[in-house]
Formats: structure tokens, sequence, C-alpha cells
């Protein structure tokens, strides 16, 4: 694995399209964890989709946390979920990766895969418009919360771990 004084231990992934509504709350969740978690601890992508280019960074990270869109869950509930690394997108170097795959990639490719977690906000509405529906800009606060507390739980088990 390769490594510099300048990664941050934490990876922050929020990804999807601002054009389509909700489908932007990874990236809208992303910039509001930027006054959140300073650049030392964490380095913050907001992106429009997955894709390999995210491995090399992936594979030097400690944690890795995805935040993301969801049309299954209701609209304004969070859920969240460990991942681990899996091949299940077919082409491995396509495009419109899943997170699972970006793991399995860093793993094969640079011997690393760092921890991983799922954040997802229910979304209301996916049609064709910048912004977030009312219950996903309500829920932004606590999904916030909630992804800066597990910043903190690994930041502080790293360090019992090397006390």
């Amino acid at each position: 694995m390769r490594s510099s004084e300048a990664d941050a231990p934490v990876l922050v992934i929020g990804y999807g399209n601002v054009l389509r509504g909700d489908d932007g709350a990874g990236p809208a969740a992303a910039e509001a964890l930027r006054d959140q978690l300073p650049q030392p601890v964490a380095k913050i992508l907001a992106v429009p989709q997955l894709l390999p280019e995210l491995v090399e960074p992936l594979s030097r990270s400690k944690l890795a946390i995805f935040i993301d869109a969801d049309w299954k869950t209701p609209a304004g509930q969070l859920r969240k979920k460990k991942l681990t690394p899996s091949h299940d997108d077919g082409g491995a170097m396509g495009h419109h990766q899943s997170p699972e795959s970006l793991l399995s990639m860093a793993s094969e490719v640079y011997g690393h895969a760092p921890p991983a977690v799922l954040f997802k906000v229910g979304g209301a509405d996916f049609g064709f418009q910048q912004g977030l529906s009312g219950p996903v800009r309500h829920a932004m606060p606590q999904l916030v919360r909630e992804v800066v507390d597990a910043v903190i739980n690994a930041i502080e088990s790293q360090e019992r771990l090397h006390a």
C-alpha cells in the first residue's frame, strides 16, 4: 500500500447526480461535511458517479465512507450498512461501479481495501431538477451528524489500538 504524510485517514465519498433532485443528496452531504471534518482527518469528495479512478485514494485510506440517495428507502429515512469488497458489477473497469466493487479493486490492485460504510438517505424526487426535496433536506443534519460520529469513533478506535 502506498501512503503519504498528507493522506487523510478517512475518505468520504458523496456521490449522485445533482441535476436529478434527491439523487444529489450524496454530494450535498459531502459539501456539508467539509465544515465538520477538517482536511487532516478526512478527504471529502463529491462526485457524480463511482469510477475506477477512486480506487487509488481508497487504497490509501484507513476508513471509507460512501454517501448516496436511495429510492427504495422511505423519503428522509437513513440507512447505514457495513461494506465488504465484492465483484457485483460485471465489468471490473467500466463506469457506474458500486462501493463494493471499488473496494474489491483496491484490494486486488493495491493490496488494501479499508473498512467501509455506506450511508443512504431515502429520496422522494429523482426528476430533472436541482435541489433536494423537503424530506431529504430535513434529514441532512442527522446524516451529517451520523457520518461525523462514525469518523470520530473510527479515529478513537485507532488511537486506542496504538496507545
